[in-house]
Protein backbone atom coordinates (compact mmCIF):
# COMPACT_ATOMS: atom_id res chain seq x y z
CA UNK A 1 0.00 0.00 0.00
CA UNK A 2 1.42 3.14 -1.12
CA UNK A 3 -0.56 5.33 1.34
CA UNK A 4 -0.85 8.22 -1.21
CA UNK A 5 -4.13 9.23 -2.44
CA UNK A 6 -4.48 11.60 -6.25
CA UNK A 7 -6.61 14.32 -6.78
CA UNK A 8 -7.30 15.99 -10.06
CA UNK A 9 -9.34 18.64 -11.23
CA UNK A 10 -9.52 18.74 -15.12
CA UNK A 11 -11.13 22.42 -16.72
CA UNK A 12 -10.81 24.03 -19.67
CA UNK A 13 -8.57 26.20 -18.69
CA UNK A 14 -5.79 24.31 -16.39
CA UNK A 15 -5.39 21.01 -15.16
CA UNK A 16 -4.21 20.77 -11.30
CA UNK A 17 -3.26 17.76 -10.03
CA UNK A 18 -2.48 17.13 -6.14
CA UNK A 19 -0.86 14.26 -4.00
CA UNK A 20 -1.34 14.05 -0.40
CA UNK A 21 -0.84 10.79 2.22
CA UNK A 22 -3.47 9.43 4.13
CA UNK A 23 -3.98 12.25 6.85
CA UNK A 24 -4.42 14.85 4.16
CA UNK A 25 -1.07 16.39 4.28
CA UNK A 26 0.12 17.78 0.03
CA UNK A 27 3.55 16.79 -0.52
CA UNK A 28 3.10 17.69 -4.65
CA UNK A 29 0.94 19.59 -6.85
CA UNK A 30 1.30 19.82 -10.82
CA UNK A 31 -0.68 22.12 -13.24
CA UNK A 32 -0.85 22.03 -17.05
CA UNK A 33 -3.27 22.82 -19.79
CA UNK A 34 -6.63 21.96 -20.62
CA UNK A 35 -8.43 18.28 -20.38
CA UNK A 36 -11.96 18.86 -21.22
CA UNK A 37 -13.73 18.16 -24.41
CA UNK A 38 -12.26 14.82 -25.60
CA UNK A 39 -14.88 14.44 -28.65
CA UNK A 40 -13.14 17.48 -29.71
CA UNK A 41 -10.43 16.91 -32.62
CA UNK A 42 -7.64 15.74 -30.93
CA UNK A 43 -9.26 16.13 -27.53
CA UNK A 44 -8.29 12.44 -26.15
CA UNK A 45 -4.74 13.07 -27.13
CA UNK A 46 -4.64 16.85 -25.11
CA UNK A 47 -6.64 15.32 -22.27
CA UNK A 48 -3.98 12.47 -21.21
CA UNK A 49 -1.00 14.79 -22.11
CA UNK A 50 -2.56 17.54 -20.00
CA UNK A 51 -3.11 14.71 -17.21
CA UNK A 52 0.52 12.90 -17.30
CA UNK A 53 2.46 16.32 -17.51
CA UNK A 54 -0.11 17.47 -14.30
CA UNK A 55 0.80 14.55 -12.21
CA UNK A 56 4.76 14.04 -13.61
CA UNK A 57 4.78 17.44 -11.60
CA UNK A 58 3.17 16.50 -8.93
CA UNK A 59 5.33 13.76 -8.28
CA UNK A 60 8.99 15.89 -9.11
CA UNK A 61 7.51 18.53 -6.77
CA UNK A 62 6.86 15.40 -3.94
CA UNK A 63 10.36 14.43 -4.86
CA UNK A 64 9.20 10.84 -4.63
CA UNK A 65 9.12 8.08 -7.47
CA UNK A 66 5.90 7.17 -8.58
CA UNK A 67 3.85 4.61 -7.43
CA UNK A 68 0.42 3.10 -7.61
CA UNK A 69 -1.61 5.49 -5.96
CA UNK A 70 -4.47 4.08 -2.86
CA UNK A 71 -7.30 6.07 -4.51
CA UNK A 72 -7.35 8.70 -7.03
CA UNK A 73 -10.93 10.48 -8.02
CA UNK A 74 -10.66 13.20 -11.13
CA UNK A 75 -13.03 15.90 -11.15
CA UNK A 76 -12.92 16.67 -15.37
CA UNK A 77 -15.44 19.09 -17.49
CA UNK A 78 -17.15 17.68 -19.69
CA UNK A 79 -16.18 14.61 -17.81
CA UNK A 80 -18.19 11.50 -19.57
CA UNK A 81 -17.69 7.49 -20.39
CA UNK A 82 -15.52 8.60 -23.35
CA UNK A 83 -12.99 10.93 -21.04
CA UNK A 84 -13.34 7.78 -18.40
CA UNK A 85 -11.69 5.63 -20.90
CA UNK A 86 -9.16 7.82 -21.85
CA UNK A 87 -7.97 8.75 -18.84
CA UNK A 88 -7.94 5.69 -17.07
CA UNK A 89 -4.81 4.66 -19.10
CA UNK A 90 -2.92 7.72 -17.68
CA UNK A 91 -3.36 7.05 -14.03
CA UNK A 92 -2.09 3.87 -11.96
CA UNK A 93 -4.54 3.59 -8.71
CA UNK A 94 -5.84 0.54 -6.64
CA UNK A 95 -9.40 2.63 -7.18
CA UNK A 96 -10.39 5.16 -9.46
CA UNK A 97 -12.99 7.35 -10.23
CA UNK A 98 -13.47 10.15 -12.93
CA UNK A 99 -16.70 12.04 -12.81
CA UNK A 100 -17.97 15.82 -13.99
CA UNK A 101 -16.18 18.67 -11.63
CA UNK A 102 -19.57 19.05 -10.76
CA UNK A 103 -19.50 16.37 -7.75
CA UNK A 104 -16.31 17.91 -6.49
CA UNK A 105 -17.28 21.24 -6.69
CA UNK A 106 -20.03 20.64 -4.09
CA UNK A 107 -17.21 18.69 -1.88
CA UNK A 108 -15.14 22.19 -2.36
CA UNK A 109 -18.38 23.62 -0.43
CA UNK A 110 -19.55 21.17 1.63
CA UNK A 111 -17.39 18.35 2.03
CA UNK A 112 -19.22 15.86 0.29
CA UNK A 113 -22.50 16.98 2.62
CA UNK A 114 -26.13 17.88 0.73
CA UNK A 115 -25.97 21.31 -0.69
CA UNK A 116 -25.97 22.66 -4.11
CA UNK A 117 -22.81 24.03 -6.21
CA UNK A 118 -22.48 26.54 -9.07
CA UNK A 119 -19.72 26.43 -10.99
CA UNK A 120 -18.81 29.55 -12.76
CA UNK A 121 -15.86 29.79 -14.47
CA UNK A 122 -15.37 29.49 -18.57
CA UNK A 123 -18.42 27.24 -18.65
CA UNK A 124 -21.25 27.05 -15.88
CA UNK A 125 -22.74 23.93 -14.39
CA UNK A 126 -24.93 23.36 -11.16
CA UNK A 127 -25.46 20.38 -9.52
CA UNK A 128 -27.12 19.31 -6.25
CA UNK A 129 -27.32 16.94 -3.59
CA UNK A 130 -30.20 16.38 -0.90
CA UNK A 131 -30.23 14.43 2.71
CA UNK A 132 -31.31 11.55 1.06
CA UNK A 133 -28.94 11.32 -1.78
CA UNK A 134 -30.80 12.27 -4.93
CA UNK A 135 -28.84 14.85 -6.79
CA UNK A 136 -29.53 17.05 -10.02
CA UNK A 137 -27.72 19.31 -11.93
CA UNK A 138 -28.66 22.11 -14.26
CA UNK A 139 -26.66 23.81 -16.84
CA UNK A 140 -23.14 22.94 -18.70
CA UNK A 141 -24.46 23.04 -22.46
CA UNK A 142 -21.49 24.63 -23.40
CA UNK A 143 -20.21 27.33 -25.20
CA UNK A 144 -22.58 27.45 -27.97
CA UNK A 145 -26.24 25.99 -26.48
CA UNK A 146 -25.87 27.81 -23.12
CA UNK A 147 -23.72 28.36 -20.57
CA UNK A 148 -24.95 31.77 -19.44
CA UNK A 149 -23.32 33.52 -16.68
CA UNK A 150 -19.99 32.07 -16.95
CA UNK A 151 -17.36 33.96 -18.32
CA UNK A 152 -17.74 33.00 -22.30
CA UNK A 153 -20.53 34.19 -21.95
CA UNK A 154 -20.25 37.14 -20.01
CA UNK A 155 -17.16 38.61 -22.88
CA UNK A 156 -19.52 37.63 -25.71
CA UNK A 157 -22.30 39.70 -24.12
CA UNK A 158 -19.60 42.53 -23.87
CA UNK A 159 -18.36 42.18 -27.55
CA UNK A 160 -21.16 42.29 -28.93
CA UNK A 161 -22.22 45.35 -26.58
CA UNK A 162 -19.76 47.35 -28.11
CA UNK A 163 -19.95 46.10 -31.47
CA UNK A 164 -23.83 47.49 -31.51
CA UNK A 165 -22.14 50.59 -29.91
CA UNK A 166 -19.61 50.75 -32.37
CA UNK A 167 -22.71 50.56 -34.98
CA UNK A 168 -24.60 53.26 -33.16
CA UNK A 169 -27.28 50.67 -32.43
CA UNK A 170 -26.81 51.13 -28.35
CA UNK A 171 -25.36 54.09 -26.63
CA UNK A 172 -21.52 54.55 -26.48
CA UNK A 173 -20.12 52.00 -23.59
CA UNK A 174 -16.54 52.03 -21.90
CA UNK A 175 -15.92 47.95 -22.61
CA UNK A 176 -14.49 48.67 -26.11
CA UNK A 177 -11.51 50.26 -24.92
CA UNK A 178 -10.95 47.86 -21.96
CA UNK A 179 -11.72 44.84 -24.45
CA UNK A 180 -9.66 46.11 -27.26
CA UNK A 181 -6.25 46.55 -24.45
CA UNK A 182 -7.51 43.25 -22.85
CA UNK A 183 -6.66 41.67 -25.84
CA UNK A 184 -3.95 43.80 -27.48
CA UNK A 185 -5.51 44.68 -30.52
CA UNK A 186 -6.43 48.22 -31.93
CA UNK A 187 -9.80 47.72 -32.89
CA UNK A 188 -12.96 46.18 -32.26
CA UNK A 189 -12.54 44.70 -36.56
CA UNK A 190 -9.21 43.26 -34.75
CA UNK A 191 -10.60 41.88 -32.70
CA UNK A 192 -13.30 40.36 -34.74
CA UNK A 193 -10.08 38.84 -36.63
CA UNK A 194 -9.04 37.02 -33.71
CA UNK A 195 -12.23 35.38 -32.95
CA UNK A 196 -13.28 34.32 -35.97
CA UNK A 197 -10.12 33.20 -37.32
CA UNK A 198 -9.72 30.94 -34.50
CA UNK A 199 -6.39 32.90 -33.20
CA UNK A 200 -8.22 33.51 -29.64
CA UNK A 201 -9.00 30.47 -27.73
CA UNK A 202 -12.11 29.70 -25.70
CA UNK A 203 -10.19 30.31 -22.38
CA UNK A 204 -8.87 33.51 -24.15
CA UNK A 205 -12.03 35.25 -24.72
CA UNK A 206 -13.39 33.91 -21.60
CA UNK A 207 -10.79 35.65 -20.22
CA UNK A 208 -11.72 39.20 -21.78
CA UNK A 209 -14.55 39.09 -19.10
CA UNK A 210 -12.11 40.54 -16.50
CA UNK A 211 -12.73 43.87 -17.81
CA UNK A 212 -16.87 43.72 -17.17
CA UNK A 213 -16.54 44.21 -13.88
CA UNK A 214 -14.01 47.31 -14.14
CA UNK A 215 -16.03 48.83 -16.47
CA UNK A 216 -19.87 48.39 -14.20
CA UNK A 217 -17.54 49.97 -11.18
CA UNK A 218 -16.99 52.94 -13.86
CA UNK A 219 -20.51 53.05 -14.07
CA UNK A 220 -20.90 51.78 -17.49
CA UNK A 221 -24.67 50.64 -18.19
CA UNK A 222 -24.09 48.08 -20.48
CA UNK A 223 -21.72 46.23 -18.06
CA UNK A 224 -24.06 46.42 -15.43
CA UNK A 225 -26.83 44.87 -16.81
CA UNK A 226 -24.52 42.00 -18.05
CA UNK A 227 -23.04 41.71 -14.67
CA UNK A 228 -27.12 41.47 -13.26
CA UNK A 229 -28.00 39.03 -16.45
CA UNK A 230 -25.11 36.74 -15.64
CA UNK A 231 -26.30 36.85 -12.02
CA UNK A 232 -29.74 36.08 -12.70
CA UNK A 233 -28.82 33.14 -15.16
CA UNK A 234 -26.46 31.70 -12.63
CA UNK A 235 -29.34 32.07 -9.75
CA UNK A 236 -32.03 30.41 -12.21
CA UNK A 237 -29.85 27.52 -12.65
CA UNK A 238 -29.48 27.23 -8.70
CA UNK A 239 -32.87 27.18 -8.56
CA UNK A 240 -33.45 25.26 -10.75
CA UNK A 241 -31.43 22.26 -8.94
CA UNK A 242 -33.24 22.92 -5.43
CA UNK A 243 -36.40 22.75 -6.63
CA UNK A 244 -35.65 18.89 -8.40
CA UNK A 245 -34.39 18.04 -5.33
CA UNK A 246 -37.29 19.11 -3.09
CA UNK A 247 -34.87 22.17 -0.69
CA UNK A 248 -36.79 25.13 -1.58
CA UNK A 249 -38.14 25.18 2.44
CA UNK A 250 -35.71 25.32 5.01
CA UNK A 251 -32.03 25.95 5.32
CA UNK A 252 -29.88 24.62 2.08
CA UNK A 253 -26.71 25.43 1.47
CA UNK A 254 -25.60 26.88 -1.74
CA UNK A 255 -21.88 27.48 -2.60
CA UNK A 256 -20.54 29.51 -5.26
CA UNK A 257 -17.28 28.19 -7.24
CA UNK A 258 -15.35 30.02 -9.65
CA UNK A 259 -13.88 32.82 -11.07
CA UNK A 260 -16.53 34.83 -12.04
CA UNK A 261 -18.36 34.51 -8.62
CA UNK A 262 -14.47 35.60 -7.40
CA UNK A 263 -14.24 38.46 -9.85
CA UNK A 264 -17.95 40.39 -9.46
CA UNK A 265 -19.57 41.40 -6.33
CA UNK A 266 -22.45 42.79 -9.13
CA UNK A 267 -22.68 39.03 -9.82
CA UNK A 268 -23.07 37.86 -6.53
CA UNK A 269 -25.71 39.85 -5.93
CA UNK A 270 -27.83 39.32 -8.79
CA UNK A 271 -27.18 35.42 -7.91
CA UNK A 272 -28.51 35.69 -4.38
CA UNK A 273 -31.50 37.33 -5.04
CA UNK A 274 -32.67 34.96 -7.59
CA UNK A 275 -32.16 31.87 -5.65
CA UNK A 276 -33.90 33.43 -2.63
CA UNK A 277 -36.99 34.09 -4.54
CA UNK A 278 -37.18 30.45 -4.86
CA UNK A 279 -35.66 29.61 -1.46
CA UNK A 280 -35.48 32.47 0.91
CA UNK A 281 -33.80 30.36 3.82
CA UNK A 282 -30.70 29.83 1.40
CA UNK A 283 -27.08 29.90 2.89
CA UNK A 284 -24.75 31.08 0.44
CA UNK A 285 -20.98 30.03 0.89
CA UNK A 286 -17.61 30.29 -0.23
CA UNK A 287 -15.68 27.19 -1.50
CA UNK A 288 -13.69 25.84 1.79
CA UNK A 289 -11.46 23.67 -0.52
CA UNK A 290 -9.77 24.10 -3.86
CA UNK A 291 -11.09 21.88 -6.56
CA UNK A 292 -8.18 20.28 -6.65
CA UNK A 293 -7.88 19.36 -2.75
CA UNK A 294 -11.68 18.89 -3.01
CA UNK A 295 -10.33 15.79 -5.53
CA UNK A 296 -8.69 14.71 -3.02
CA UNK A 297 -11.19 14.61 -0.13
CA UNK A 298 -12.93 12.48 -2.73
CA UNK A 299 -9.99 10.07 -2.94
CA UNK A 300 -9.61 9.78 0.57
CA UNK A 301 -13.22 8.84 1.17
CA UNK A 302 -12.60 6.05 -1.65
CA UNK A 303 -9.71 4.60 0.29
CA UNK A 304 -11.68 4.44 3.09
CA UNK A 305 -10.07 7.35 5.56
CA UNK A 306 -12.05 8.79 7.97
CA UNK A 307 -12.51 12.70 7.60
CA UNK A 308 -11.43 13.72 11.21
CA UNK A 309 -10.74 16.94 11.80
CA UNK A 310 -7.58 16.71 11.84
CA UNK A 311 -7.82 15.15 8.29
CA UNK A 312 -9.64 18.48 7.40
CA UNK A 313 -7.35 20.82 8.90
CA UNK A 314 -4.57 19.03 7.20
CA UNK A 315 -6.77 19.52 3.58
CA UNK A 316 -7.58 23.24 4.82
CA UNK A 317 -4.17 23.99 4.26
CA UNK A 318 -3.26 22.14 1.73
CA UNK A 319 -6.08 24.12 -0.04
CA UNK A 320 -4.31 27.05 0.77
CA UNK A 321 -1.05 26.09 -0.49
CA UNK A 322 -3.03 25.36 -4.04
CA UNK A 323 -5.11 28.07 -4.32
CA UNK A 324 -7.43 28.74 -6.72
CA UNK A 325 -10.98 28.21 -5.02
Amino acid sequence: MSGLVLGIDGGQTTTTAAICDLSGCLLGVGRAGPANHVWEPGGVARAQRAVKTAVAQAWREAALRPVRFEAAFLGMTGGDQRTTRAIRRCIAADRFQLENDALSALACVTGGKPGVVVIAGTGTITYGMNARGDTAKASGWGYLLGDEGGGFWIARQAVAAACRAYDGRAPETALAPLLLKAAGVGGLWDLHGLIYSGRMSRAGMAALAEVVPEAARAGDAAAGRILAEAGKELGLSAAVVIGRLGMQRGRVIVGMVGGVFRGSEAVKRGFKREVRRHAPEAVFVEPRFSPAIACVLLALRMAGVRLTQGVLANLDAASALVGAK
